[in-house]
């Protein structure tokens, strides 16, 4: 597999740069529309999945982890619920404007996905789901991303995310926005995204690509979907990106060990 390593503190320095871009918790007509995309179109989805998934496994509530939450509103969402609710983040910038808002039903984790505190006890087994918007691809080693998240899964646990499809990907090449110097633009695996002058590395998976990544660690895929865009998302937030879908959502179920 094609890679070139990114040291993760200097990863969570860029975004700490990105913490006003990515805050949620503006007024609606301020929220930048690369924020707005994870509100309008990952979050019913994802809640949605979560909820039928407390259905299903009879649960009277629900341990959620939240891998990468930035500013951590997605959290704050998840506690309103009645979820008992946990976020992570390697930037510190994301984390002090969280801190500020999510409340007190919220545990906030300064650590990225290699951190020791995978291995603590606490950890172990804790958690019903784990949640993930747009934090997986900025990973290169996601491997042992997924085996520390695995850790803290129950059994018959749900890890549900968000990433961005590659035809998406190549759309945005196409057009010349957001991403930038990838290794190719019919099949792009590693580039960046260019966030008005910072430059975030980025990797590029199929959906195949992560199953396979998954299935051998005993995951079971359950959902493959890429939603669409509300219909009045376009004017709305001014987007002017790719129109082809940004998001591909993917879930699978932890087999009993």
């Amino acid at each position: 597999m094609r890679s070139s390593k990114t040291d993760t503190k200097t990863n969570g320095s860029l975004w700490n740069l990105l913490a006003d871009r990515f805050n949620t918790f503006k007024l609606k007509k301020c929220i930048h529309p690369d924020a707005a995309v994870n509100i309008e179109v990952g979050w019913p989805i994802l809640l949605s999945v979560i909820e039928k998934y407390k259905e299903e496994n009879k649960k009277r509530s629900l341990n959620v982890f939240d891998f990468g939450c930035g500013v951590g509103e997605f959290c704050r969402t998840l506690a309103d619920k009645g979820y008992n609710t946990v976020g992570m983040d390697h930037s510190a910038g994301m984390l002090e404007l969280a801190k500020s808002k999510v409340g007190k039903g919220v545990k906030l984790i300064h650590a990225n996905h290699r951190h020791e505190v995978f291995n603590d006890f606490e950890m172990s087994k804790k958690f019903d789901v784990v949640t993930g918007i747009h934090s997986i691809e900025w990973i290169d080693d996601v491997e042992v991303a997924f085996l520390n998240i695995a850790k803290t899964l129950v059994d018959d646990g749900l890890l549900i995310f968000a990433v961005f499809p590659k035809e998406h990907v190549v759309d945005s090449l196409r057009i010349k926005d957001l991403f930038e110097d990838f290794d190719s633009k019919e099949d792009p695996y590693f580039g960046y995204a260019n966030f008005d002058g910072v430059r975030v590395p980025v990797w590029v998976r199929s959906s195949k690509t992560y199953d396979e990544i998954l299935e051998p660690m005993g995951f079971e895929k359950i959902l493959d979907i890429m939603p669409e865009y509300p219909a009045d998302f376009f004017k709305k937030y001014k987007w002017t990106g790719s129109k082809y879908p940004e998001m591909n959502i993917l879930a699978y179920k932890k087999r009993k060990s």
